[in-house]
């Protein structure tokens, strides 16, 4: 089961990033569509490609995958962190 702290820790780790500098509280559809993906994702290097694809549909451009990548990377992190046993 996904927790909900770990979930919530993540959509603020997404709006801060806030890739086009638009403001944090821009971004409405996308975080939740990057947490489905992550779900989904069996590595960083394809989450970081599904990343760059949802950005991309939004927003009509395509971000550096090198930045998608650490995001990816610090989205694994805090959802492997939360899946072990306290």
């Amino acid at each position: 089961m996904k927790d909900s702290q770990s979930v919530e820790e993540m959509i603020q780790f997404i709006k801060a990033w806030d890739p086009f500098h638009y403001g944090e509280d821009f971004y409405e559809t996308e975080p939740a569509d990057v947490i489905s993906a992550l779900y989904d994702a069996e590595d960083p290097l394809s989450l970081a490609k599904e990343i760059q694809a949802i950005y991309h549909h939004s927003f009509e451009q395509l971000l550096p995958i090198e930045s998608c990548q650490h995001t990816a990377n610090q989205l694994f992190a805090i959802r492997d962190s939360s899946s072990c046993p306290r």
